[in-house]
Order: C-alpha cells, then sequence, then structure tokens
C-alpha cells in the first residue's frame, strides 16, 4: 500500500508547509481570542492548556519516537507498535488527568478553568494520538499526510472559535471548541494511515506494555523533564503574578511557539535517515546533522533577531497596546528561538544512535535548574524573569547535548553551520533597526537583506554546502 519514500526535501518541505498553514491559524485563533477575552480569562485558557499538557506529559513517555526509529529500521514492526501506543497513551493521560485535575479542584481551583482542564485534558489526549498516527508516517517518509490532518483540525477549530468567540463565546465554549478539533484531527490522520499507508493490526495485548515502556523509558522520561522545562514557568507564573500578567507572558510565549515548527519539519524529514546511519556510515550520520543543523539555524536565527528588534512592534500590532508588558518578555525569549534547533536536531541524533539516556540526564538537571531560577527569578522581575529562566535553560541544553553529539559521531565543523547564517543575520538586523517604527517595511526590508545576503555568502565560502541544501542529500532519503 505505501510508496517509495520522499526525498527529506520534499518532506521537510510537507512538514514546514503544515506547520506554517497550522501556525497561522492557532496564531489567529489565539489573537482573537486574547483580544476577545481579555488578559484575565485568555490567561485561565493559558494556564488550563498548559496544566493539561503537564499533566498527560506519562501518556506521551517516548513511544512515538521509539515507533519511528524501529519501523524505520523495519517497517514490518508497525503492527507491534501501533495499536499498543494508543492504548498506553489513553490509560496513561486518563488516569494523569483524573489525578491533577481532582487535586486542582481540592485545592480551590476556580470553576471556570477546572471546566476548561475537563474539555482540555481530553483534548490535548487526542492531540497525542494524532501524534502516534505522524510518527507512523514519519517512520515510512511520507509526510506528505500529515499537512492534510493537522491543517484541517487547525483551520476548522480557528474557524469555529474565532466565529464563536466574535459572538461572545467565553473560555469554557472555546475549550469545548479546542476539544471537538482535537477529535476531528486524530480521526482524519488515522484513516489517512489505515488507507494510505499501511492497516496495522488493532489489537490491543496488555503484555507488550511493560516492554514497551521499558524501551521507551529513557527517551520518555527525558521529554516528562523537557515538558516540564517547558511549561513550568507558566504554572510557576501563575502561582506568582495575576492572571493578567499570565495572559501577557503567553502572549510573548506564543511567538516563541510559533517559530518552533520549523525544527520540528527538519526533524520530522531527518530522524528516520539518522536511525538509519552510523559514524561509519557512507554518508556518515554527521553530514546528515550537519547540514540540517545548518538548514535549521539559517531558517531560525534571523527570526530570532527579528522578534529581538522588533517585539514592541510585533505585540502592538498583533495582540494590542494592552500587551505591551509582554515586549521585553518576547526579548528575553528571543535566544531560545536561535538555540531550540541545535539543541532539538542533536537531541534526536543521540536517540537515532541509541544514547536516549543522555537527554534524560540533560533534562532533568536542566528542568531542576529552570524550576530553582524561576523561584528566584519571577519574584524579582516577574514574567520577564520567567523568559530569562526559559533562555538560559534552553542555553544549557544546547551546550550539553551538542558536545554529547561530537562526542557519539564526531567534531562538527561549527564555522561552516554558522559563517553564513550569522553575517547574513547581521546584515539583516541593522535593516530591520533602521525601519523598526515601520513593521510593514521592517520584516520585508529584514527578510530581503538577509536572503540575498546569506545566498551571496553561501556561494563565495561554501558552495559546496549551498548545492546540498538545496537538494538537501539525495533524491531518496534511504540514499542519503
Amino acid at each position: 500500500m505505501s510508496e517509495a519514500p520522499r526525498s527529506i526535501l520534499a518532506n521537510t518541505g510537507y512538514r514546514l508547509f503544515a506547520d506554517i498553514a497550522s501556525k497561522i491559524a492557532s496564531l489567529a485563533f489565539f489573537v482573537v481570542m486574547a483580544r476577545e477575552l481579555g488578559a484575565s480569562s485568555f490567561g485561565v485558557f493559558t494556564f488550563a492548556l498548559a496544566f493539561a499538557i503537564l499533566a498527560t506529559t506519562l501518556a506521551n513517555f517516548g513511544q512515538d519516537v521509539l515507533l519511528t526509529r524501529e519501523v524505520a529500521r523495519d517497517h514490518s514492526r508497525l503492527g507491534a507498535y501501533f495499536a499498543n501506543t494508543l492504548a498506553l497513551k489513553v490509560v496513561l493521560a486518563t488516569g494523569s488527568l483524573i489525578v491533577a485535575i481532582g487535586v486542582a479542584a481540592a485545592v480551590g481551583t476556580d470553576g471556570e478553568t477546572v471546566e476548561a482542564l475537563l474539555l482540555l485534558g481530553p483534548a490535548v489526549t487526542l492531540e497525542l494520538l494524532m501524534a502516534t498516527c505522524f510518527a507512523s508516517f514519519q517512520a515510512f517518509e511520507r509526510l506528505e499526510f500529515i499537512p492534510v490532518a493537522l491543517i484541517s483540525q487547525r483551520f476548522v477549530t480557528a474557524a469555529v472559535g474565532i466565529v464563536a468567540l466574535v459572538r461572545g463565546a467565553g473560555v469554557v465554549a472555546v475549550s469545548a471548541i479546542y476539544l471537538a478539533g482535537a477529535a476531528l484531527g486524530f480521526a482524519l490522520a488515522l484513516w489517512l494511515l489505515m488507507r494510505k499507508i499501511a492497516r496495522p493490526a488493532l489489537r490491543v495485548e496488555p503484555r507488550r506494555w511493560l516492554p514497551l515502556m521499558r524501551a521507551a523509558f529513557a527517551i520518555g522520561l527525558a521529554g516528562v523533564f523537557a515538558v516540564v522545562f517547558f511549561r513550568i514557568d507558566t504554572a510557576m507564573l501563575a502561582a506568582f503574578e495575576p492572571k493578567s500578567v499570565v495572559g501577557a507572558y503567553g502572549a510573548a510565549y506564543r511567538l516563541l511557539e510559533a517559530t518552533l515548527f520549523i525544527s520540528w519539519s527538519v526533524g520530522a524529514a531527518v530522524y528516520p535517515v539518522f536511525s538509519r546511519r552510523t559514524a561509519t556510515s557512507v554518508p556518515p550520520v554527521s553530514l546528515v546533522f550537519q547540514r540540517s543543523v545548518k538548514l535549521s539555524v539559517a531558517l531560525t536565527l534571523p527570526l530570532a533577531a527579528g522578534g529581538l528588534v522588533l517585539a514592541g512592534p510585533l505585540i502592538r500590532v498583533i495582540y494590542g497596546s494592552s500587551y505591551e508588558n509582554a515586549e521585553t518578555a518576547l526579548r528575553l525569549l528571543t535566544p531560545t528561538i536561535a538555540l531550540y534547533p541545535i539543541s532539538y536536531l542533536a537531541g534526536y541524533l543521540l536517540v537515532s544512535q541509541d544514547r536516549q539516556r543522555v537527554l534524560t540526564w540533560v533534562y532533568g538537571l536542566v528542568a531542576l535548574e529552570n524550576i530553582l531560577a524561576n523561584l528566584g527569578l519571577i519574584p524579582w522581575l516577574s514574567l520577564n524573569g520567567a523568559a530569562l529562566s526559559t533562555s538560559i535553560s534552553q542555553l544549557l541544553v544546547a551546550v550539553a547535548f551538542v558536545a554529547f553529539a561530537q562526542r557519539a559521531v564526531g567534531v562538527l565543523d561549527w564555522r561552516r553551520i554558522v559563517a553564513g547564517p550569522v553575517l547574513a543575520t547581521l546584515l539583516a538586523t541593522g535593516a530591520m533597526a533602521a525601519l523598526r517604527t515601520e513593521l510593514v517595511l521592517a520584516v520585508p526590508a529584514g527578510g530581503a537583506v538577509y536572503i540575498v545576503a546569506l545566498v551571496l555568502f553561501e556561494r563565495f565560502l561554501f558552495p559546496e554546502d549551498a548545492r546540498a541544501i538545496l537538494n538537501l542529500l539525495p533524491r531518496r532519503a534511504g540514499a542519503a
């Protein structure tokens, strides 16, 4: 049933298209929500969604990453992993949500927030099930099906949600719409898998769950620590500050999150290739890794510079003047935009080479550091402290992962990776800074300067890399 895999460049393009379109829809949804509900009610939704994601982290305990790695190596393994992964996620998510929401209600959380949690908890669970379908697409290197499910989910959710918000819907109604959209996305992803890729046996065998959990334990524990690292700042901020401050931080954080899809897209395309390559293969996995990092850095570094220079105009245009206190927080979050793709791809590389325990230790220690940093910085700097803590922690993760990745596959040529993007970004930053009071001019001017400068620098400094990234390895991923 499955056709030949697409090239890395094609798979990156499919994932980029899915994520760009879905991020546009989600950003529009959240912007309208922020404007229509106000900072306080938007803070309720932001907190409830972050809480639901934290509560269900055990349900995403590395099973998808394991499924992709093992099925990429042998497609016949899909039947042994797929149904049991779905069942295990449902059991773990349901149990965790019951306990977490029960505790939240018992400690006096207001009724509106609890109702939002009761709807967003199942929604997050359905998105985790949809992610298992996406992991199966990834293992077969058929990422062209991800846009169909993901864009359908996000656009339907955004369209219905925006109409409802304009007509006066509140947080609970919006949460119900989010749940319905998640159900649509999962149903469509499952249908595409069965019709277009393969028909894995939908036989649940609980006896397989413990071996599956054991095999995924290190990846899963690292994922738990990573979610804590990325989400605990919002929860801790809510403990120290009013909902309006949480809403402002959520507005800045959403702009950071809007850039993460680039790393996910490149990672989704190269991870199956990483899984089949070694330090001694031809070409070696280090070459695939180096070029994938270069592509990600080239795509994200100018976005970080734009966020730094244009934070004020961006916040005012997108969210309105009532969110001006999010401006500094966004600037403090911009280093994460540039650092995240490096750590994300290095983490994938380590897992592909069966060195996932490194992720557990690094994310565990950094999650602890992040909690301690937030305890000190949030009372002192409020939402800016949470943002600063996030960027410091991301720097620690990137440095550690790169160090371990180089030990696994060999030293990388960082001059080759960053020289062109850094030089082009410096020129683009100057152009954006000169036009920073005119956002409609600053963004296209900065983009144009960056693209022209990057192309010229790469063609002059590293022409072979320019050709390789344009074709991002051979036509077939299997030949990469």
